[in-house]
């Protein structure tokens, strides 16, 4: 038999073989090497995702990118990036500053700016306009948080271009509804003035016809003419004060509506408040026969800081309802009771409580609603615009307080108004000397007032309108005064200014004049150098009626402000208490 012959060729076939071999094993090695890499990458990336977004399903409108804290690396981009942004998905792997070219610098600066100040504590949130492929404008909302572990930053890109395109349109009509408000505001305000202004003729011309009535021969006074003369004058002074309490509850309701009612912040006593109160309404209700009662029960502060004007209006209006709805033999009562003292502020409560018709459950629910009333009735028996409850309302939500109100139909009702307001602790708080004044009150009867008068006083009358004027001057010289008249503030100032010290024992001071206003000419008034510049009492007799017109009066430097139109017997007492 032959033998095989190894030559030189046979070994490089076999050495050909086996690199062929070799390289075969070491393709499918490294075939086997990139899908690992690849599944464990996708892995990888579907722990991010899973870990960062949870079950949320990724929309078409929003993308999401994950960055690397540590190196700033992107480790992970949702998918819909180059359909909506036209940037394709491995150049912003490469280059992440790649984004760059979606926003103007301007936002890029913003949102700079915010990173930099960003506690990683809550989420970031950033606005930015940016071109979408075919060049149109579309608005992003970007918010970044930190993750769970620390390590990496969720970048969650949302499109909102309708959603800002909406909101702005909601703005344009807030905008619009509020500067509708603004008009309606102001018309009524120039329109209380109007209003005032005439409203301040006729009932002066009412009282200086009472007081024409008054000095008739005794034969005509005791005829039916002159009854029936005087019945007319008191109805016709009712409605004109009906009108006037219409108006400013308008008024106030536009304000509070408007957003420029304004609320003060002054020490006031509640003891003292509650003493006003009682001075105010003891004599009519007992007259109705009616029993009424004050209790401040559980104090150890009495001074807060807050706006008592405006709280009066509040327990006011109940007291006035309090008084229309209880009847002959009922009880009204008004307590003051301390809950706690906390954070520096007093918490208290303010009841009124009558015994009166009640209230259905019914008229309950809308209460405070404007212009509301329980039945058609109400309004023609009791009067009111309705608008009392809601004006009560809207204050004691402005203090930060709330309203309750408990009723039983044929028990009566109780308006619980809880506050809490800053303790003022500049002014003592002696509790217990005051609570026995209170009580020596309770039990002795009402000290006799001085009679207050304006009889042989020389008053100095700023006016402008000649009708008013007329009216004011003949209703205080029928009251004893002396009063002479400038038709605007700088005839008011020349004429203070060219008598001698002590010549005018008061002002009266118009607002709205030409040439110089009131508060202008009492500025100018308080800052002569003589030594009755600062002394004489300057009272403020105007249309302009709201609070915060009354504030800058006093802030002026004026002594007080009386709105139109006038009640002449508490202007009398003011300026009679002011100069005695």
């Amino acid at each position: 038999m032959g033998q095989t012959v190894t030559t030189p060729y046979n070994f490089l076939y076999m050495a050909v073989a086996l690199l062929l071999l070799l390289w075969l094993a070491l393709t499918v090695i490294v075939i086997f090497l990139r899908l690992y890499k690849r599944d464990r990458e996708s892995r990888r990336r579907f722990q991010y995702e899973r870990l960062f977004f949870g079950d949320v399903c990724i929309s078409d409108d929003i993308v999401y990118m994950m960055i690397r804290k540590s190196d700033k690396r992107l480790l992970y981009l949702s998918g819909n990036v180059q359909r909506l942004w036209g940037i394709e998905e491995k150049r912003i792997y490469a280059d992440i500053e790649a984004l760059e070219s979606l926003t103007a610098r301007e936002y890029r600066r913003e949102f700079m700016e915010k990173w930099k100040d960003w506690d990683e504590k809550k989420e970031l949130v950033h606005n930015f306009a940016s071109k979408d492929t075919d060049g149109k404008e579309k608005w992003y909302e970007l918010k970044v948080k930190l993750s769970e572990t620390g390590k990496a930053y969720l970048f969650r890109f949302r499109e909102n271009t309708c959603e800002r395109a909406e909101i702005e349109k909601l703005k344009e009509e807030i905008s619009k509804a509020e500067m509708d408000v603004r008009y309606k505001t102001d018309f009524l305000s120039n329109m209380s003035h109007e209003i005032r202004t005439p409203m301040n003729g006729i009932l002066g011309m009412l009282a200086l016809s009472r007081m024409s009535a008054g000095r008739m021969d005794e034969r005509c006074k005791s005829s039916v003419e002159y009854e029936a003369i005087t019945e007319y004058l008191e109805k016709a002074e009712s409605l004109s004060q009906f009108l006037l309490g219409l108006i400013n509850d308008i008024l106030d309701m536009s304000r509070i509506e408007s957003g420029k009612l304004e609320l003060a912040q002054e020490p006031f006593d509640l003891f003292e408040f509650a003493e006003k109160l009682k001075t105010m309404f003891q004599k009519t209700i007992e007259e109705k026969g009616v029993v009424f009662k004050m209790e401040l029960l559980d104090f150890d502060v009495r001074s807060v800081i807050g706006d008592e004007l405006r709280l009066s209006q509040v327990i006011v209006n109940f007291l006035s309802n309090a008084v229309k709805f209880t009847p002959p033999g009922g009880k009204i009562t008004v307590t003051f009771r301390q809950m706690n003292r906390m954070n520096g502020k007093l918490h208290f409560m303010i009841r009124v409580r009558d015994t009166g018709k009640g209230i259905t459950p019914e008229f309950l629910k809308r209460i405070f609603k404007p212009f509301e009333q329980e039945t058609a009735t109400i309004a023609k028996s009791y009067g009111g615009s309705g608008l009392g409850m809601a004006i009560a309302d809207n204050m004691v939500k402005l203090m930060d307080g709330q309203i309750i109100v408990d009723s039983e139909v044929g028990k009566g009702s109780d308006f619980n108004v809880y506050l809490a307001l800053p303790i003022d602790t500049a002014h003592p708080q002696d509790i217990i000397e005051h609570k026995i004044i209170i009580e020596e009150k309770k039990e002795t009867e009402a000290e006799p007032t001085e009679e207050r008068t304006i009889e042989g006083m020389r008053l100095l009358m700023a006016e402008d309108n000649e009708i008013n004027a007329e009216i004011a001057m003949s209703i205080l010289e029928e009251m004893g005064a002396f009063v002479e008249r400038a038709e605007n503030g700088q005839e008011a100032v020349d004429m203070f200014e060219g008598h001698e010290p002590g010549y005018y024992d008061t002002i009266l001071m118009d607002i709205q004049m030409p040439v110089m206003n009131g508060w202008e000419a009492t500025a100018t008034i308080r800052a002569l150098s003589r030594e009755d510049a600062g002394d004489i009492p300057i009272y403020a007799l105007s249309a302009d009626a709201f609070v915060e017109d009354k504030r800058r009066s006093v802030s002026i430097g004026m002594n007080g402000h009386v709105s139109k139109p006038i009640d002449f017997k508490e202007l009398v007492k003011t300026i009679g208490r002011t100069v005695r």
